[in-house]
């Protein structure tokens, strides 16, 4: 929410500039940037960069990448990673400002402890087993985007983007465990245990996203 908020502040702002004055930042060949947000990301901790770069008139193609460290949710450590290739087109008249098509593959393992159902008969467990497993979820997501893009203290290469946008999400988990006795299914969405329930947070889901954003650009050529 505090994120939302940012960003709608950020664009009033922006709106007023552009009201009083009209001064546009030309385009550029190649820039870099960098999400400096996802540090600050409640659920899971990440580090974003990335880079686009002119491809026709207005047009640019690039691609940011994620390294995730930490889970917040179950205070532990996350191992993952996110690429986000785009496709980025500008204003016309207005050159600050651009549309984007963004997809996305996410995928992130947590390792978690539990008993889980061993020897399963008729999907009923034998007897269960203390042990680590590790939870993967995948994300895949088409989004469409607007955004802006500002001088950063008036500075000829360093830039600030603020953008928002809606998608399209699917996200699943699965259960990783190796004991070849586990009441595992060959899938690895499910394991039992003693009672039959499941670890939890297993399955698939498709639901719309909303993703917004800040942030810090530098242009090379």
């Amino acid at each position: 929410m505090k994120k939302i908020l940012l960003l709608l502040a950020a664009f009033i702002v922006h709106a007023e500039l552009k009201a009083q004055k009209k001064s546009f930042s030309p385009l550029y060949q190649t820039q870099l940037h960098i999400s400096p947000l996802g540090l600050l990301d409640v659920i899971e901790h990440n580090v974003s960069a990335g880079f686009d770069t002119k491809v026709a008139n207005r047009l640019y193609a690039g691609a940011d990448v994620s390294a995730y460290f930490w889970s917040s949710t179950y205070s532990k450590p996350l191992n993952g990673f996110a690429v986000r290739p785009m496709l980025r087109l500008y204003n016309k008249r207005l050159q600050t400002d651009y549309v984007e098509l963004v997809l996305m593959y996410k995928r992130t393992a947590l390792k978690e402890q539990g008993w889980l159902g061993m020897d399963c008969v008729n999907n009923v467990p034998s007897y269960e087993k203390f042990d680590t497993y590790k939870r993967i979820k995948e994300v895949y997501d088409i989004s469409f985007r607007y955004g802006t893009r500002q001088p950063f203290f008036s500075s000829g290469k360093w830039f600030y983007e603020c953008y928002f946008g809606i998608g399209i999400r699917h996200k699943q988990y699965t259960v990783k465990y190796n004991e070849a006795n586990s009441c595992m299914l060959d899938n690895g969405e499910v394991t039992l245990n003693f009672f039959g329930n499941s670890t939890g947070n297993t399955g698939r889901s498709t639901f719309f996203s909303l993703p917004c954003g800040f942030r810090l650009v530098r242009t090379i050529k």
